[in-house]
């Protein structure tokens, strides 16, 4: 989602309003997610979708609008017609998408000076959400989407950043409902799940101490936890595909190799961080974390076992190492012989990959990525590791050799 905001940015530094869609409530089966974005440009340029087919048109068409009027409006997009030849992106589901208003200029913030709101530029909001992506801070973005009330209690389009300290950009009024914004917002980083707040102001009272209007407000609370990372040590002919397949799955892609000739930018385009540098530095220039996931495949077992050292005990949601079963075997039978507890050992997938035969380069980097998404989503294809685990460390238990 960095990517939206990043575009974001650009447009309104270039002096161009824009209308921001977003799906914020799904029923049935959709095609996009609640928390998918769309950009509409007032060229009628897209960046993004919110589904295509009739119902984007739709959204589209509104956008087109909200440009104009800066009023923000809420599209429902029906896909529970029949099913028939003739019907486009029938889905079966129903989708509510919030289409609101980006202004490069001030005059919104003028516009929405009250005694309860004062509205924050949008480019400040739009970079912080780039900043808060870069230095991989979880963030919450709250925006008030709908209040039932003539006299407009809260802004609707309102926003407030929540970063992951608690710390927040941007406030809501009156505190009463800040406070449940809060509150959610915690939850949806936390749970990783973005939500609808709905709250009922009641007699709460702004900072002047007089009644507020009854208000049925609605806040949409969407978190954006930063890009996992995908570690590979290594730059041979697997890490170049490899690379390629973790940045369309939406992986930060770390290459690192001490042969400046293999770690480069000509073989890795979509590499967002190249290390040339040996393996033993290398992973203290780099945070690893819960989100990480480290792909040993060096070109020989002395920088596997290097690099295993470092990694071992992080916080790493993969570590996984290839070679061939006697290779594994060395590696693991030197570490346990130096120390190493087998508890610890068996964190690492190795021989590295799920089941698929794979033989050529670009088949193996398959195998591997989908060994670090079935650990990612909670998969179960078979690794290749598992019982080959299983049997060595009984081995190196019972003080055997392999055969």
């Amino acid at each position: 989602m960095e990517g939206i905001f990043k575009d974001i940015v650009k447009l309104l530094s270039d002096n161009e309003d824009i209308a921001v869609a977003t799906v914020v409530r799904t029923r049935g089966s959709t095609p996009r997610e609640i928390g998918a974005k769309m950009l509409i440009r007032p060229s009628g340029a897209i960046i993004g979708t919110v589904g295509g087919g009739c119902g984007e048109a739709e959204v589209w068409r509104t956008a087109l609008e909200v440009i104009h009027t800066r009023k923000p409006q809420t599209v429902d997009v029906d896909l529970t017609q029949e099913i028939s030849l003739q019907s486009d992106g029938v889905c079966g589901g129903i989708m509510e998408v919030f289409v609101e208003a980006w202004s490069s200029g001030s005059e919104e913030q003028a516009d929405a000076l009250s005694e309860l709101q004062v509205r924050l530029p949008a480019i400040q909001l739009a970079e912080a959400m780039v900043k808060s992506a870069e230095e991989k801070r979880p963030a919450a973005l709250a925006t008030a989407i709908a209040c039932r009330d003539p006299h407009q209690a809260v802004e609707v389009g309102a926003k407030m950043i929540v970063f992951d300290d608690g710390t927040k950009l941007g406030s809501f009024r009156p505190d009463e409902l800040e406070n449940v914004v809060l509150d959610a917002a915690a939850r949806a980083l936390r749970t990783g799940e973005p939500e609808v707040v709905k709250h009922w102001l009641g007699n709460a009272k702004n900072g002047d101490g007089r009644k507020l209007a009854l208000a049925d407000v609605e806040v949409f609370v969407e978190p954006f936890k930063p890009l996992p990372t995908l570690v590979i040590a290594g730059a041979g002919h697997i890490a170049v595909p490899l690379a390629r397949m973790g940045k369309l799955l939406d992986f930060d892609v770390v290459v690192v190799d001490d042969r400046a000739s293999f770690a480069n930018e000509e073989r890795f385009p979509d590499a967002d961080r190249i290390l040339v540098s040996d393996f033993e530095s290398a992973f203290g220039k780099i945070k690893i974390t819960s989100d990480s996931y480290v792909v040993l495949i060096t070109r020989g077992h002395q920088h596997d076992v290097v690099s295993l050292k470092q990694v071992i005990d992080s916080d790493a949601a993969y570590i996984g190492m290839i070679g061939s079963r006697r290779r594994v075997w060395a590696v693991f039978k030197l570490l346990h012989e130096e120390g190493m507890p087998l508890e610890k050992l068996s964190k690492v997938y190795s021989p590295i990959g799920v089941d698929l035969a794979a033989e050529t380069p670009a088949e193996i980097a398959v195998s591997i990525i989908a060994e670090v998404v079935k650990v990612r989503r909670g998969g179960e294809a078979p690794s290749l590791s598992k019982t080959t685990r299983e049997r060595y460390f009984r081995l190196l238990r019972e003080g055997k050799e392999l055969e």
